[in-house]
């Protein structure tokens, strides 16, 4: 088996911190050491074998089964190697993740790829909050990297992002881009309000959507060619990303004009 199977033996009553379980802390381990890694379970320090049956190597990655929901940090501050998940799972997936790739099969909670430096995460159904944000008390959010999520997002995606490209392809919540400074986010959904609030710069690409945020200003309709150029990158990062933008012919607003902001927002028709 080319995997490094982990499957969950029981329900979970309290969070699980699963940071020390990435490919490149565990690259040199046996499986018996690789059982004996301590994890807290609430504020008990607990072993890996104490819920997770062990199998397999770690050829190509980690292959975590069953209800993670409550599993957090799943590869924190990552450097290469490949995780994927069949199941949902908890918060601040990707925390801080340099490189690599990470694949859920389910929903994600709150914080997903937050200050997410590079390499990318697939989520295949829904996640919570935060996505692409900094962590609550630090001054940056997503700083690369690319992050698709296939269902829908909650508040606050892209809260203080630097760099990277974060795709949605239903809908989100309330207060997308805020303090955003640079990077890209695509919305194939619907979006809440108080969209690029206190945003900077970056750009925000919708789909046939009308705006009423007095913090935006209208800027008029051009064809946006260069969207044919990001598509083109985006393709070659992964397959979800072809034919994105069908069509080039956009509305541009800028703001947040209260902050003297060049953000970009960009409507496609």
């Amino acid at each position: 088996m080319s995997y490094l199977v982990l499957k969950l033996k029981k329900k979970l009553k309290y969070r699980i911190n699963l940071s020390s379980l990435i490919p490149n802390k565990i690259v040199n381990k046996k499986i018996s050491n690789i059982k004996s890694l301590n994890i807290f379970y609430g504020k008990e320090k607990k072993e890996i074998s104490d819920f997770f049956s062990v199998s397999g190597n770690l050829k190509k990655g980690i292959l975590l089964k069953g209800d993670l929901n409550k599993c957090d940090f799943i590869g924190n501050e990552m450097l290469n190697g490949e995780i994927i998940v069949k199941g949902d799972v908890g918060n601040y997936l990707g925390n801080k993740m340099k490189g690599g790739k990470i694949i859920v099969n389910g929903s994600a909670s709150n914080y997903t790829g937050c200050s997410l430096k590079n390499g990318e995460i697939l989520v295949t159904k829904n996640t919570g909050d935060f996505l692409g944000s900094s962590i609550q008390g630090e001054k940056s959010g997503m700083s690369g990297g690319a992050i698709i999520i296939k269902g829908n997002a909650g508040n606050r995606v892209g809260y203080k992002m630097r760099s990277g490209v974060i795709y949605i392809k239903k809908n989100v919540k309330n207060y997308v881009g805020c303090q955003m400074i640079a990077g890209t986010i695509i919305i194939k959904g619907k979006i809440g309000s108080n969209l690029g609030v206190l945003m900077k710069r970056g750009t925000i690409i919708l789909e046939k959507h009308k705006l009423s945020e007095s913090h935006l200003n209208y800027n008029g309709k051009n064809n946006y060619i260069f969207l044919k150029i990001i598509q083109s990158y985006l393709e070659k990062l992964n397959d979800e990303f072809k034919d994105i933008f069908p069509n080039t012919y956009i509305k541009k607003y800028l703001g947040d004009i209260n902050c003297k902001g060049m953000g970009e927002i960009l409507i496609l028709n």
